[in-house]
């Protein structure tokens, strides 16, 4: 399941199931799933929103909390597979200081053959011809996820 993040309000860059890992979800915008694990505290966020914390002290109290729910997480982490594309969805835009860049990097780091990318958009037609599953566009080739092999990336005529 080659996993990609983005913002709820970034509609091009939604790849397959659509999983929310924020406390909360737009009015009316509709997840096939949630990861409460995932989500960040609400002392965390309402230290974050009070300037109580820099950048780096988000992220040491995210990694604890990632951490203290550990059992949740590798469980879900142990459970991925490469059937299935999905996007990780909270509420900051691209480019914005997130928690789910920081659910991200754990993900590259202890699954890596699931990480897809960062707001990331859809191209439609991007597809690996070998196993037809999306593939990651690159400046003149695209790397498949499931093949672990670069593929040129077809150009529009």
């Amino acid at each position: 399941m080659p996993i990609y993040s983005a913002s709820y309000f970034e509609r091009q860059n939604h790849h397959g199931l659509l999983i929310s890992i924020s406390r909360s979800q737009p009015q009316s915008f509709q997840v096939d799933s949630r990861l409460p694990f995932l989500a960040p505290s609400q002392a965390l966020l309402e230290d974050w929103k009070k300037t109580q914390l820099t950048e780096a002290g988000y992220t040491l109290r995210y990694r604890q909390q990632l951490q203290e729910a550990w059992p949740q997480v590798s469980s879900w982490l142990a459970s991925l597979s490469l059937e299935v594309n999905c996007t990780l969805l909270c509420w900051e835009k691209k480019g914005e200081f997130c928690h789910r860049n920081l659910a991200m990097s754990m993900i590259r780091k202890h699954r890596p053959d699931c990480y897809g990318g960062r707001d990331m958009p859809v191209i439609p037609g991007l597809g690996c011809p070998k196993c037809q599953s999306i593939l990651i566009p690159g400046v003149d080739q695209s790397y498949c996820l499931r093949c672990r092999e670069w593929r040129i990336t077809p150009t529009s005529a």
